[in-house]
């Protein structure tokens, strides 16, 4: 074989394979995940660990992640900023799917996109109902939801015996930022039986103020405080600066008259006592597991039910327990340590 045969073949070689890689790219399943918040939130970071458990075997897939970043930025105007640009993402990458997760990817992007046939949706994360976004109408949106374990909650709260094995006291005062997640945790929070405990009031905030207020306000009002969300509280009535929510958590902590609980996890690891919280692993994986029916196996996305949650995961903080002289079953620690959930 001559020399300038041996080096056309090397270069048809060359260029099958370029074409070959090039193919392989072009012809890729894009995903595109599209988070409402940042990773450095718990429940986001926790969220993408789930994806990543089951989308990482799928070599064949192109994922981008957006993160919009709203709990940093809650304003209207950053909203409607991060939605233009998430949108733009979409517009740019021409998914195949989009993995949108919580209310705000919904409200200020992927809504945009339902009914449309070159673009499959699958939804986390939503408080509320789908009704908002049209996607009860149309056959490319499917997914799972975010509901508050409070059943769970209620079952730990029975559980939990102060000192001498005293239960707790029944009244329970609900406390929150006036978020739009809050609001549709409220909505939950006051339609679900809690008997034989009782929300005596829910109270809703904007500043750190008026937190401690409903805070140092809780005695002879409740003997508990069931925390729902913080991270829009802000310094001042301005509304410019939001405070930290360890921050929050911490005061919170210190200076309570009685036992803090939460309904996310994000409140443990920010230095709260105790919470249960839905699994951000399971609304993780569910999507991707759903993604893949939809990529691998032609599934409409309609034809694939939407779910509710089923997985919740114990936060217990020691050193705070043992301050309020609060005990649990043993099987709340293991269950938290079990999920590197108990803090000392």
């Amino acid at each position: 074989m001559t020399r300038k045969i041996k080096t056309a073949l090397m270069w048809v070689f060359l260029v099958f394979s370029l074409a070959t890689v090039a193919w392989f790219k072009l012809s890729q399943p894009r995903i595109l995940v599209l988070h409402s918040y940042a990773p450095d939130y718990s429940w986001t970071r926790d969220i993408d660990i789930g994806l990543k458990r089951v989308l990482d075997a799928k070599l064949g897939y192109k994922v981008q992640w957006h993160y919009m970043d709203t709990k940093n930025h809650p304003d209207k105007e950053s909203k409607v900023k991060a939605g233009m640009l998430a949108r733009r993402s979409i517009d740019a990458l021409k998914p195949n799917l989009i993995i949108a997760i919580d209310d705000d990817a919904q409200i200020y992007a992927a809504k945009q996109y339902a009914g449309d046939p070159n673009i499959s949706i699958l939804f986390a994360g939503i408080n509320g109902l789908v009704e908002p976004y049209g996607y009860h109408k149309v056959s490319n949106v499917t997914g799972i939801y975010e509901r508050r374990p409070l059943l769970d909650l209620r079952r730990a709260l029975l559980d939990m015996r102060g000192p001498e094995g005293l239960g707790l006291g029944h009244q329970i005062l609900h406390l929150g930022d006036r978020s739009e997640s809050v609001q549709a945790d409220l909505a939950e929070i006051e339609i679900f039986d809690w008997k034989p405990f009782k929300i005596v009031e829910s109270i809703l905030v904007d500043t750190f103020d008026e937190w401690k207020k409903a805070v140092y306000g809780v005695k002879g009002k409740a003997n508990l405080i069931l925390v729902s969300n913080y991270r829009k509280i802000y310094a001042t009535a301005a509304r410019k600066t939001l405070v930290s929510p360890v921050e929050i958590v911490r005061w919170t902590e210190a200076n309570s008259p009685v036992p803090v609980v939460g309904i996310g996890g994000y409140m443990v690891e920010d230095g709260g006592m105790f919470a249960i919280g839905v699994s951000g692993y399971e609304q993780g994986e569910t999507a991707a597991r759903m993604a893949i029916q939809v990529l691998d196996h032609d599934a409409v996305p309609k034809s694939i039910p939407e779910v509710m949650p089923r997985q919740f995961l114990v936060y217990v903080r020691r050193s705070l327990m043992a301050k309020r002289e609060l005990v649990l079953p043993q099987v709340y620690e293991a269950f938290a340590r079990a999920s590197n959930n108990y803090y000392e």
